[in-house]
């Protein structure tokens, strides 16, 4: 907890410093942070990019694999039916 109000003091202060320049040195800063922001925002959507073409190659392939996989679901009796959703449960009394 000490480190992260040392953390905070030091951020608080720089801050401060920012704050403190003039208005033409507060736009110079802003425009060097331009390129890094924009770094920034196209490693996210690099980031999206490439979790949207891992998911375009292997949907497919789980898909085709669950189904050869999969085994068919047995049938109920004709004389059995139950509605969907319900669940037949037997049981026992012991007294």
């Amino acid at each position: 907890m000490i480190e992260f109000t040392r953390y905070a003091g030091t951020f608080d202060g720089y801050r401060g410093y920012f704050t403190k320049l003039p208005q033409w040195a507060r736009f110079i800063v802003g425009v060097f942070a331009i390129p890094g922001l924009v770094l920034a925002f196209l490693s996210i959507v690099a980031f999206l990019v490439s979790i949207l073409a891992l998911l375009l190659l292997t949907v497919p392939v789980y898909t085709l694999l669950k189904r050869l996989t999969s085994t068919p679901a047995p049938t109920a009796p004709a004389d059995d039916i139950a509605s969907p959703g319900v669940k037949r449960v037997e049981s026992t009394i012991v007294e």
